[in-house]
């Protein structure tokens, strides 16, 4: 027998949906704004639902589509982020949320 862990909001919505789901379903997105207000980027005004859900840990790294490795990004943050890792830092806040700080330019393209 196999014992499967599953995660559900108060209407039996599955949060946690592994591997098998690439993009983010309904019921995670209403939690996801419930908890967020904005984009995770520190200082960013989009509102969370006008975000683009965003994996934590890249999809093509192998990313789940679990509600706690979720978070609302602007379509900025979100493109910008993946196209350059290394201006970002992602951490866990005192409450649990995610916090996305843009870290700045990378050294070799500073302007001149």
């Amino acid at each position: 027998s196999t014992l499967v862990r599953m995660v559900v909001d108060a209407d039996g919505q599955v949060l946690d949906m592994g591997r098998g789901v690439r993009l983010a379903t309904p019921a995670q997105r209403r939690a996801l704004y419930v908890r967020y207000a904005t984009c995770i980027t520190e200082g960013c005004p989009i509102p969370a639902h006008l975000c683009q859900i965003d994996h934590i840990d890249p999809w093509a790294s192998g990313g789940r589509t679990d509600l706690d490795r979720l978070a609302p990004c602007c379509s900025f943050h979100n493109r910008d982020r993946a196209i350059h890792p290394q201006r970002y830092r992602i951490r866990r806040t005192d409450d649990g949320r995610w916090a996305l700080t843009y870290l700045g330019l990378h050294p070799q393209r500073v302007p001149r």
